[in-house]
């Protein structure tokens, strides 16, 4: 039988907002904090499947909604990223979880979190993350026979609430991410695809899920990336 995630809340800003949650018969436990915007739909499945992985290396793994995405309450456009770093601690005192594994722009959500221990796969600049929801946003304007530039929509964003990639982005929003980068936490194990130039601590074979143009899995790299969780955990 596959294992079902069962839904657990945490509480902020005097709302309850869930929290998918697998239990194993181990004390360990890890939150895994989801990229953002539509890069969060498209490796929703990856993220489950490395929490099942995880439960089968009896650890414990919670995957909490950011305020305004999945089932939260509150609409996008009035969230911050302060908002959401706030969230990220708020889950990971109130369920006692010292180990945090972020993954794309969900890096950008832990800065209140100095003291965690931090695994990190694939971090983005948020200012890489608007530039691509902007340029998205172009195409889609030119196709409907519309022009509009990357100054245009910076500015329109600086004024009001921007639809990009179907999400309502608030000024703040948008200026807080723009500005945003990883913080440079004491205890942080990097991890990237092997196709990825970049610095890190350790690579694993994989697809960047982030791009395909619809939801997707690999379960090769979801095993191997709880395995690498799991010896980073010290297993």
């Amino acid at each position: 039988m596959t294992l079902a995630p069962a839904f657990v809340f945490y509480e902020f800003a005097d709302r309850k907002e869930f929290c998918l949650h697998v239990t194993a018969q181990s004390p360990r436990r890890v939150m895994l904090v989801p990229p953002l915007f539509d890069e969060m739909n498209r490796m929703r499945k990856m993220m489950v499947d490395v929490m099942r992985s995880l439960h089968e290396l009896e650890i414990s793994s919670f995957l909490p909604d950011l305020p305004g995405t999945n089932e939260s309450v509150i609409a996008l456009e009035q969230v911050t990223l302060s908002d959401w770093q706030k969230a990220v601690q708020a889950c990971a005192e109130q369920h006692q979880i010292s180990y945090i594994a972020s993954f794309r722009g969900g890096a950008l959500t832990v800065a209140d979190l100095p003291s965690a221990n931090h695994w990190i796969f694939s971090p983005v600049k948020g200012a890489t993350l608007m530039r691509t929801m902007l340029r998205t946003k172009i195409a889609a304007d030119r196709e409907s026979g519309l022009t509009t530039s990357l100054a245009e929509l910076a500015a329109r964003a600086e004024n009001g609430p921007l639809e990009l990639a179907g999400n309502i982005i608030g000024s703040e929003l948008f200026a807080q991410l723009n500005a945003a980068e990883m913080t440079d936490m004491p205890s942080r194990r990097i991890v990237r695809l092997e196709s990825d130039s970049k610095p890190s601590d350790g690579q694993i074979a994989g697809s960047a899920l982030w791009l395909r143009a619809a939801p997707d899995d690999d379960l090769t790299m979801s095993t191997a990336i709880a395995q690498d969780i799991a010896g980073w955990m010290g297993q």
